[in-house]
């Protein structure tokens, strides 16, 4: 029996965040819960692939190789001349990116004369018109869309697959490829050697014309400065020696500041300026003369070239020869209906699996134990299979069900929930008295609470069921005493009812009686708490266990005020069908009034679908 003072609880602390991780057993669980909904998706799949293919239209297929030269021949950037390198990697790839391009495209539709073909792109489903340039765009579009490339290895074989609905075409487009790549290959090479040449023969022109400019300005810049006059710069030497010895007589005879003096240093200084000018200038004539040695080089080369280059264009030779010629196609590859049917069921079957996840993460009912313990930071102390059924909408009776089958897996959940209850206060307070509430109508409160009453009567304990619901009373229903008498709180309380005469057994049960109230009836907190000093006392000595059953804790407030008969209460949670918030909302009402919670139960969990390692003993598969 609770303290008369209780401290108000805590703030319920945070959940901590939920793992994502799926271990073997929660697969498992998904796959069952999310059977009929994978199935359903497996057969829609299928049935829309197969709708799909059915109207497709028929595709052909045909095949055409051509074999890469071992080398290819290039125009050298050293010497300007063609020469032979070994075939690389990099340069078949490149060939093969080469053949998917847009430029390359458009020269295979020039080949066919496919940009005139109504036939290949028709007006009439809404194709652009003949001759626009939208046209042209979507024909190269199609044109790319309907070959492809292959190559086994390091094979220098192109294999060019067409495809088209009408078998010619396949083939013309095959050959066409290939045919377009032989003679773009060698137009490539020619276009290359004629673009050398007309690059140095303008190099030519523009190379001479620069270095007569070059000679012309050399030539002018010896005649301004009088490069040409070779004694020049002596001459300025001898006249600065003999001006810087006469200065140097004036100061030995302290002639100072005198206009001779000043002249002479004048003429000094424009001596040493001429004779940096000369200097200054002889060095710009050196690098011109360079400049014009360097540019008379440049023209002989390109002259060279030029003359080697131009016999060579005659030379050229193909990239590669068709070694495969294409055939008409004589029957469809495509749709291939068997494989892409036999692709789907496993495409149906990952696309389930995927909504089956997406469906258990957006789920917000609680349906196994750490979860009921992830919401409500409470412990889980037991997981109830769910009882076998009688027929296809009824089940047995819980006080007869665990009475005719005492070891199943059902009556040793209970068993074990007993157990763990047991231990959850000290060994100085044996009387209990344990509280059953649930947080919504139909979540099997009154089922575990009879059970609960049931097992612990065979386990040899005097036990007496209280059923406070007093909306549905569906303990009452269970025992099967809902016929008989239901007793008024007030009149036990005033005392014009004894005990004695409230208390009935439960029919079939030994140890087990039951006490049941007055529908409708309003429970105050001035009852519970007469109840609780004058009533309760009474049947603790009477009673080894007092169960209670009370109303769910968010439909009216009962369950909060008679936790304080409890030295326990006990949260009933449906699997698959108690919500996440009116679990979490129902632990934080009955925290908030004071009631002492030790768990929660999760109930009617089917076994064959949800396997659990805490179902009890699992007698039933001894």
């Amino acid at each position: 029996m609770n303290s008369p003072s209780r401290p108000h609880r805590a703030a319920m602390r945070a959940a901590p965040p939920r793992s994502e991780r799926i271990d073997s057993e929660e697969f498992v669980q998904l796959l069952r819960r999310n059977a009929w909904l994978i199935l359903t998706v497996v057969i829609l799949v299928m049935a829309a692939t197969f709708f799909y293919l059915s109207r497709q239209t028929p595709m052909y297929r045909a095949q055409a190789a051509m074999a890469l030269t071992t080398s290819e021949v290039r125009i050298s950037q050293v010497n300007t001349q063609l020469e032979v390198y070994d075939l690389t990697r990099a340069r078949v790839e490149t060939e093969e990116d080469r053949l998917r391009s847009r430029n390359f495209a458009e020269r295979v539709a020039d080949g066919l004369d496919l940009f005139k073909d109504p036939s290949f792109l028709p007006e009439s489903e809404g194709n652009p018109a003949l001759g626009t340039p939208e046209r042209r765009r979507a024909v190269v579009d199609k044109v790319l869309s309907s070959y492809r490339t292959s190559r086994s290895g390091e094979s220098l074989v192109i294999t060019i697959i067409a495809e088209a609905t009408s078998p010619e075409l396949s083939a013309r487009i095959a050959n066409a490829v290939v045919k377009a790549f032989v003679n773009s290959s060698v137009d490539s090479q020619t276009q290359t050697i004629e673009k050398s040449i007309s690059y140095l023969s303008n190099q030519v022109d523009a190379i001479g014309e620069e270095l007569t400019l070059e000679q012309m300005q050399l030539a002018e810049f010896i005649r301004e400065n009088v490069l040409d006059d070779e004694e020049l710069p002596e001459r300025l030497r001898r006249e600065r020696t003999h001006i810087t010895s006469v200065l140097e007589v004036m100061d030995s005879r302290n002639e100072g500041n005198t206009a001779e003096r000043q002249k002479l240093e004048s003429d000094l200084a424009k001596v040493e300026e001429q004779l940096s000018a000369r200097t200054l200038n002889e060095l710009k004539l050196s690098r011109m003369r360079l400049g014009v040695e360097l540019l008379n080089t440049r023209y002989q080369t390109t002259v060279e070239r030029l003359n080697v280059l131009e016999p060579q264009i005659n030379q050229v030779q193909p990239d590669a020869r068709q070694v495969t010629v294409a055939e008409v196609p004589v029957a469809p590859f495509r749709p291939n209906i068997p494989t892409t049917m036999a692709l789907a069921v496993p495409g149906g079957l990952i696309l389930g699996f995927i909504l089956a996840l997406l469906r258990s993460t957006m789920s917000r009912q609680v349906w196994t134990g750490p979860q009921a313990t992830h919401i409500t930071q409470l412990p889980n102390l037991g997981n109830l299979p769910r009882i076998p059924g009688r027929g296809v909408f009824r089940r047995h009776r819980p006080t007869w069900f665990v009475k005719r089958f005492p070891r199943s897996e059902f009556s040793e959940a209970m068993r074990a929930l007993l157990t763990v209850l047991s231990t959850q206060e000290s060994h100085d307070k044996p009387p209990r008295v344990a509280m059953v509430t649930s947080a919504l109508p139909n979540d099997g409160k009154s089922t575990v609470t009879t059970s609960m009453a049931s097992v612990a009567a065979q386990d040899g304990l005097d036990v007496l069921l209280l059923d406070f619901d007093t909306q549905r009373a569906g303990a009452s229903q269970l025992v099967g005493v809902s016929g008989q008498r239901r007793n008024s709180v007030v009149a036990l309380l005033n005392g014009d009812q004894p005990i004695e005469d409230a208390i009935i057994p439960a029919e079939g049960e030994r140890n087990f009686d039951f006490m049941s109230f007055e529908q409708k009836s309003r429970l105050t907190p001035r009852m519970v708490l007469d109840f609780e000093k004058h009533v309760l006392p009474k049947l603790i000595r009477k009673y080894d266990m007092i169960i209670i059953d009370t109303p769910p804790a968010l439909g009216v407030s009962d369950a909060a005020r008679l936790g304080a008969l409890a030295d326990t209460t006990l949260i009933v949670v449906r699997s698959g069908k108690t919500p996440e918030r009116a679990l979490r909302n129902c632990a934080e009402r009955l925290e908030d009034s004071g009631v002492r919670l030790a768990g929660t139960i999760v109930n009617d969990i089917d076994a064959r679908r949800y396997r659990q390692t805490n179902l009890g003993g699992k007698y039933g598969y001894y």
